[in-house]
């Protein structure tokens, strides 16, 4: 799985470097698009260099927005896989966190077909309907957040918090894409 997206993660920086160019969207170095993007929010711009840190220092935005979707969409994989399908197997999890856990499970799946759906469309250039999917993600995953408030003591806890980061990461990054459509 790992080698899949790692290839579909340099596919795409490729594309974007040396390739097509999706029309009216900007080139600018990483740090510039960090800083620009998630200015607001100090620990989003230092995810955001991370995130980024495998990417040209200059690029097309589309490739450091479409770098976060992706990386987005195998961390709500792995949640899945490895975190949420294992504790909702716990026959003696109470009812109220079960409930908890199995939204989360429901809500990832939810955002990761939308983040699927806006990959799609960033390599096709066509940006008519991530501002709104992207919007759609971030309520489900706030979602899952949200629900988890009681359950702060779990793991699950923090691991939903880091992917509502890196959510808002790839929204803001694109975000410097819609703003020119």
């Amino acid at each position: 799985m790992f080698a899949f997206v790692l290839s579909i993660l340099v596919s795409s920086t490729i594309l974007f470097t040396t390739g097509t160019a999706c029309p009216n969207v900007v080139t600018m170095k990483m740090d510039d698009a960090c800083l620009k993007s998630c200015n607001t929010m100090p620990e989003w711009y230092t995810l955001c260099q991370d995130t980024l840190r495998s990417e040209p220092d200059t690029a097309e935005v589309t490739s450091y927005a479409l770098m976060a979707t992706r990386l987005a969409i195998a961390k709500y994989g792995d949640a899945i896989m490895h975190t949420l399908d294992p504790m909702l197997g716990a026959v003696n999890m109470p009812k109220e966190e079960r409930e908890a856990v199995s939204n989360c499970k429901s809500k990832y799946r939810e955002a990761g077909a939308l983040m699927e759906s806006i990959a799609e469309q960033m390599v096709t250039c066509d940006f008519s309907r991530g501002r709104q999917e992207y919007g759609d993600v971030e309520a489900s995953i706030g979602s899952c957040y949200d629900g988890l408030w009681p359950y702060q003591f779990l793991p699950l806890y923090d691991m939903v918090k880091a992917d509502r980061d890196l959510t808002m990461v790839a929204l803001e990054l694109a975000g410097l894409i819609f703003s020119s459509y």
